[in-house]
């Protein structure tokens, strides 16, 4: 059989050339002298086949395996072997080619081998596979040398079974039975560590149980507390919400009537001060009246006085004249002094009274820019008292909306430079019919500050963002990734023909065309109707599949939920949305700054004004007093010049007031003073009625006074009762909203709801608060009843249980694992028994023809040193040369040994034929005759297997077909030539390369 095609070597110990060697013959020999290099080509093929020990290939490490170089010759830096197998009997059964061919290439540099077959890279392991295939293996008889006979034939029997191991074909069941036992110490291993596991597991799991229950009911409690707290939060929240509402539109009412009631009470004390203005000039008239009054009283007294002296005098004759003449003339000089001081005083007066109208028309004029200023004053006040409870709003609102779980919304949209796909909360994408606000408004929910994205990852990333600079959460809507079910379309045309319908919730609400999907995830299951009616009775025609909201806000949910009630304003959020696009809390703070600015411009006009009312009041007054002094001196001269003249005229006759004398003869003096006290009668009387109208007109002013003050005192008690009131309306909104804002933080905080979510969420309604309170108190009782526990138990004890559950899984698999590695060993065992047994008996049965060809005769046979245990066994080699009996093998000769050992190889390879065989000096004990019969019976082989025979011996040389002559010309460097068979010139060529 021809097995072995070829050889090629180049780098590999003495080959320092690249070698061929081509075989074409069943039996080929290899010749030349000791050192000359034929072990080499036995070592190549083993190398190649993947030996791993130098020391088999004669070497000390893999560097001797690389040609060290000659003289002549460098070292090789690498070692390469190729064998070239015929494959048509298919002995590599695992590769499906003709030719196969097993390279193995050594690298000195890198020190690594590489393994090719058919010149595809593959593994060490690959290449072995295929050596157990071919027989070559270290224990076989594919290679029997020298030394392997005399080892085999003076082994120990524990040491010898390993060729029957090898021909049994067990170093397959070996190597799989060795793979299964470390299987099986793993596993044990593993059964162990996994027990050891579950023991500690099942202790811990009664603990952990306990926990678990204590946590469990735990958790029970309070989350029925927190089912009650949130009830509680919920109705407070929403209560205080209606309450805030009704305290802002109490404040903003109790200013109004409060701004109201001051500007009255103003107005009311500018009426007093001009009152008190007129009373002032009343009472300064009453009094020059009275003064005036009373002068003329004395000068009609005194006129009566005179009437008297007149008549006494007009009786009298006895009057000196001389006196008369001095007297009338010291009375013309103090007449004529007199009144040029009238003159003088009726200038002042007459420039006074100039100066008082004017002074009251400047008055007049700073009065009315007075009061336009204290009006605008009072509108800006009220204007920015306005502004004010609408920031408050703002803020207050914003305040909630910070609560809310997506707050992050607003971060989102002031950082959309930083990011990027931003295309914008759905409040501001989307446009709705007012008739429709309502209904969408409760179907938009939170979802109004929802973000959309463009994509995912833009998505992620503003989240990524919102988590990072801890600035809230969002509810972000990726444009590419949302994934809509609108209702479908056979169901829509039923809904259409439903009374009372009016659309699709996402056909009811416009955005840009690249968005509508998002309209479609919103709204794309929801139906507008008319009415509540209609909306009732379209969710039992449709099974509630669907939700339908009606246009004044009720809802009816999937699966037959309702919601509804009242709807206030604040439920339109698009209505809220066009408030705060119109009034924003910056534009407002802008605004309250301005007026702020206005304000204290107007204030100080309105103070400077103030003040300039007040100095024209003095200023007047003050000229008042001035007029009423110059007419009192005016007064008291004119009734000087009265007396004057009238005592000038009684001496002289002459009237100096009328620069004319007096009518003696016309009428008597006492005529004349009878009709001047009739006329200064006359005068007083005008002057009392004068006095009495004033007098009257004192008195209603100042019951007017009076009235005002009465009027003013009670505004001003009502006043300060609305102040009161206004400043604990504002306690309590400070109070509501400071409690509000902590219950809107625990919502969000403790249960990620926002106010609008709450309005969307029906909450059962406490019916007996009373019971409600005693069950908080009961559940806190039991809650600390229970003691410390942590939350964390539950999980851990599931955990615990599931991985408790794994590992006795886990160990009953491995178990099972463990069982059939067990069963499989058993199986290899008895597998190896059976082909141990039968190799041992069929080589029994061709031993004895073996032996009597190679001995001439005589008998042998293979025995168990331990027949009770197959696997464990040694073989022993009973045998009786002819003419000998023999009870050791070492009372044997070197070449009957050899003989023997021989016989039992080739009873091996006659049962167990092995495709290639080399024989490196097997023969090299025997004598020439045992060596011809040697060779002779080598060839009854050659149909199953290839031998290449190393060997000096001429008849084993006499019956190869070729042979192979080994020199070294060039020492360290082999040479092979192939040889003629001519033994007369092999041995010439033998004994030249031995000198």
């Amino acid at each position: 059989m021809l097995f072995l095609r070829q050889i090629r070597a180049v780098g590999f110990k003495s080959f320092a050339e690249p070698t061929t060697l081509n075989f074409t013959k069943e039996m080929i020999g290899v010749v030349g002298p000791n050192g000359s290099g034929k072990s080499n080509i036995t070592d190549s093929i083993r190398w190649a086949l993947g030996e791993q020990s130098t020391k088999s290939l004669r070497g000390s490490n893999m560097d001797d395996i690389v040609f060290s170089g000659s003289v002549d010759k460098p070292a090789a830096d690498f070692a390469e072997v190729t064998l070239v197998f015929d494959n048509q009997r298919d002995i590599f059964s695992t590769i499906k080619t003709d030719i196969v061919e097993i390279t193995r290439r050594f690298n000195k540099k890198t020190r690594n081998s590489d393994f090719f077959i058919n010149g595809e890279k593959c593994k060490l392991r690959d290449i072995q596979d295929v050596a157990l295939e071919t027989g070559l293996t270290k224990s076989s008889i594919a290679i029997i040398s020298q030394g392997t006979i005399s080892t085999f034939a003076e082994a120990k029997p524990d040491a010898r079974r390993e060729i029957f191991d090898e021909a049994a074909g067990l170093a397959k069941y070996k190597k799989r039975k060795l793979e299964a036992l470390k299987q099986l110490a793993k596993t044990t291993e593993n059964l162990t560590r996994i027990s050891d596991i579950k023991t500690t597991l099942e202790k811990r799991l009664p603990r952990e149980k306990e926990k678990a229950e204590k946590a469990a009911k735990y958790k029970d409690k309070i989350e029925e507390l927190q089912k009650i707290e949130l009830t509680i939060l919920a109705s407070d929240a929403l209560r205080f919400e209606t309450e805030l509402s009704s305290l802002r539109d109490k404040r903003r009412q109790l200013d109004i009537e409060v701004q109201k009631l001051a500007n009255d009470i103003n107005l009311s004390q500018d009426e007093l001060d001009v009152i008190l203005f007129k009373t002032g000039d009343a009472d300064k008239e009453i009094t020059q009246l009275n003064l005036n009054f009373q002068k003329i009283v004395e000068r009609i007294a005194n006129l009566k006085a005179q009437k008297q002296q007149v008549e006494a005098r007009e009786n009298s004759q006895n009057v000196n004249e001389n006196v008369d003449d001095i007297k009338a003339r010291a009375i013309k000089k103090e007449f004529d002094e007199k009144s040029i001081s009238l003159n003088s005083e009726k200038d002042l007066v007459s420039s006074f009274e100039r100066q008082e109208i004017d002074l009251k028309r400047r008055y007049d004029e700073v009065n009315d820019q007075f009061k336009t200023f204290h009006m605008q004053s009072q509108e800006i006040e009220s204007e920015k008292n306005k502004l004010q409870y609408r920031l408050e709003e703002l803020e207050h609102k914003q305040n909630t909306n910070n609560l809310n779980p997506m707050s992050g919304a607003k971060a989102i949209i002031d950082n959309e430079k930083r990011l990027s796909g931003i295309v914008g909360t759905v409040g501001s994408l989307i446009d709705v019919k007012e008739e429709h606000q309502i209904a969408i408004s409760l179907i938009t929910g939170n979802h109004l500050q929802s973000v959309v994205f463009k994509t995912s990852e833009d998505a992620k990333k503003g989240i990524e963002f919102l988590k990072n600079q801890r600035l809230g959460r969002v509810n972000a809507l990726p444009i590419d990734t949302l994934n809509p079910s609108p209702i479908a379309g056979s169901q829509r045309d039923l809904i259409k023909r439903a009374p009372g319908f009016v659309g699709f919730a996402n056909e009811l609400v416009e955005i840009e065309e690249n968005c509508q999907v998002v309209l479609d995830y919103i709204y794309g299951t929801t139906i507008i109707t008319r009415n509540f009616d209609d909306a009732t009775r379209l969710g039992k025609s449709i099974n509630f599949r669907y939700g339908i909201v009606s246009l004044d806000g009720q809802r009816v949910l999937p699966r037959g939920a309702m919601s509804g009630g009242s709807v206030n304003k604040a439920s339109n959020i698009f209505a809220a949305k066009k408030v705060d696009e119109s009034f924003d809390s910056e534009a407002i703070k802008t605004k309250i700054t301005t007026l702020d600015k206005i304000f204290v411009e107007k204030q100080k006009t309105f103070n400077d004004l103030k003040e300039v009312r007040e100095k024209l009041i003095d200023d007047i007054n003050q000229i008042a007093s001035n007029i009423r002094i110059s007419k009192n001196s005016i007064n008291i001269l004119d009734s000087s010049l009265i007396d004057l003249s009238d005592n000038y005229k009684i001496i002289t006759g002459k009237d100096l007031l009328n620069n004319q004398a007096s009518s003696s003869f016309d009428e008597s003096e006492s005529i004349r003073l009878a009709r001047e006290i009739a006329k200064l009668e006359t005068e007083r009387n005008e002057i009392s009625i004068k006095v009495n109208g004033l007098s009257e007109s004192k008195t209603k002013t100042t019951d007017r006074q009076h009235e005002l003050n009465k009027e003013n005192k009670e505004k001003r008690e009502i006043l300060n009762n609305w102040k009161d009131e206004l400043a604990n309306v504002k306690s309590d909104l400070n109070i509501l909203e400071s409690t509000n804002i902590q219950i809107l933080k625990r919502l969000s905080e403790g249960y990620n709801l926002s106010l609008d979510s709450i309005r969307e969420i029906h909450f059962d309604e406490i019916e007996n608060p009373e019971e409600t309170r005693t069950r908080i108190q009961e559940l806190t009782i039991e809650l600390k009843s229970i003691g410390e526990v942590s939350m964390d138990a539950i999980q851990e004890y599931e955990e615990t249980k599931k991985e408790f559950d794994y590992y006795v899984t886990n160990l009953n698999e491995v178990q099972e694992s463990a069982d059939k590695l067990n069963e499989i060993i058993l199986n290899i065992d008895i597998e190896m028994k059976t082909q141990f047994k039968r190799i041992v008996d069929d080589v029994n049965a061709a031993l004895p023809e073996a032996f009597q060809k190679l001995f001439n005769g005589g008998t042998a046979r293979l025995i168990y040193t331990n027949p009770d245990d197959i696997l464990e066994t040694g073989i022993d080699i009973e045998v009786n040369p002819p003419g000998k009996k023999i009870t050791n093998l070492n009372l044997l000769s070197g070449g009957e040994k050899s003989l023997v050992a021989l016989s039992v190889l080739f009873s091996i390879l006659k049962v167990r034929p092995l495709p290639l065989v080399i024989l490196d000096e097997a023969e090299a004990p025997l004598d020439p005759a045992n060596v011809t019969r040697f060779a002779r019976y080598v060839r009854d082989f050659v149909e199953n297997t290839q031998f290449i025979i190393v060997t000096h011996r001429e008849g084993t040389m006499e019956n190869c077909d070729i042979l192979y002559g080994v020199t070294m010309e060039t020492k360290g460097i082999t040479k092979i030539v192939q040889l003629a068979l001519d033994i007369d010139k092999i041995k010439k060529l033998i004994n030249k390369n031995k000198k």
